[in-house]
């Protein structure tokens, strides 16, 4: 089953830089394009000058792509709505009016529960994660090695520990981790 995601870029009306934006969601874009190449039913682009959407044709493999667009965009922070049936935009919008950053749908009403109630504990997590966190998240992503990744910072292992902790990285992988078991869990169900 498919996995349509739409995102939107947070407070994109009011950046300081705003001739930024499109340049940086447009590399989002080609970079997702690229990492889930093997996965892509419907190419990412840019809507409305300020959000991406796409769609995988695996789901399960949607919540690594939100925190890799959420990595690719960072610092900004986006809103995202993941829907297995139905609309990635409506579910963006639940997520804006219920201010998460993060909203499944089509998993049935208590999957949906189930996984947004687990989304809303990550999305402090993540809103809170400062610039230089990100950035040790970003590059960690991109390395087989914590060593080759602290080497790109110009950092020790240790001190790359720590901003790792204070992105609070592992329990963020495991929640993306735990989600996308749920779902080949119910994915599995519905074959």
């Amino acid at each position: 089953m498919h996995g349509l995601i739409y995102a939107d870029v947070i407070g994109s009306k009011q950046l300081e830089n705003p001739e930024t934006l499109a340049p940086a969601l447009g590399e989002a874009v080609r970079q997702l394009n690229r990492l889930f190449a093997p996965a892509i039913a419907a190419p990412f682009e840019v809507a409305y000058d300020d959000a991406l959407h796409g769609a995988l044709t695996d789901a399960v493999q949607a919540p690594l792509c939100v925190s890799v667009l959420r990595e690719l965009i960072a610092p900004l922070q986006v809103r995202v709505g993941v829907a297995l049936d139905g609309s990635a935009e409506d579910a963006f919008v639940a997520a804006w009016h219920a201010d998460r950053l993060v909203r499944y749908s089509g998993t049935g009403e208590a999957g949906d529960l189930l996984l947004n109630a687990f989304c809303a504990l990550v999305d402090p997590v993540v809103r809170a994660r400062g610039e230089a966190e990100w950035k040790a998240v970003r590059t960690v992503r991109r390395h087989e090695t914590r060593a080759a990744a602290a080497a790109e910072l110009g950092i020790d292992e240790t001190a790359l520990a720590k901003l790792l902790d204070d992105a609070h990285w592992r329990e963020v992988e495991d929640a993306d981790a735990t989600i996308a078991a749920y779902l080949a869990i119910v994915l599995d169900d519905r074959t």
